[in-house]
């Protein structure tokens, strides 16, 4: 073999990469499709065995058995790779319907607490600025009789103090 520079890393690297890109195109294709052709694959590796083992019968083949029985091999191993890549990626695709079908629920339940949490937060809001409403026109109306003496009444402290205070439930 000939080194290209690359070290064992960078080899594992490309090979996983180029795995990834292909497994990425055959994700387009329909699973139908794929599992013809894994079939395909498996039942001309079986022909080709099967012609390697008999091929000593036939006049012209017989100097071609070895040939046959190494291909028919070759592609019964590709055929169960494929085949067994292919059932892994089924069982990805189910686990990600799953895991997307409890997305939905999870937002669905996650719309309803935010409606939940949006009316509360408007009712408290409206309780707040109808708090503050009062104690504003309560201050508006004590400041009114006490402006003229300068003199702040304990009432005033105490509704000031109120309306810095938070409210309570």
């Amino acid at each position: 073999m000939f080194d290209l520079g690359y070290s064992q890393i960078q080899q594992s690297l490309v090979q996983q990469c180029w795995l990834n890109i292909s497994m990425w195109i055959l994700h387009f294709l329909p699973n139908s499709m794929i599992l013809w052709f894994c079939n395909i694959l498996l039942l001309t590796g079986v022909v080709a065995v099967a012609a390697g083992f008999f091929a000593h019968r036939i006049p012209g083949l017989w100097q071609y058995q070895l040939l046959f029985k190494i291909t028919g091999i070759a592609l019964l191993v590709l055929g169960v790779y494929f085949r067994g890549g292919l059932a892994v990626e089924e069982t990805w695709r189910e686990r990600v319907a799953a895991v997307e079908e409890r997305l939905a629920v999870a937002e669905k339940a996650s719309a309803e607490a935010n409606t939940q949490i949006e009316s509360k937060s408007q009712k408290q809001t409206a309780a707040v600025r109808q708090r503050t409403t009062y104690i504003r026109q309560y201050v508006d109306r004590e400041v009114v009789k006490y402006d003229a003496g300068c003199a702040i009444p304990e009432s005033f402290v105490r509704a000031h103090n109120t309306a810095a205070e938070a409210p309570k439930k």
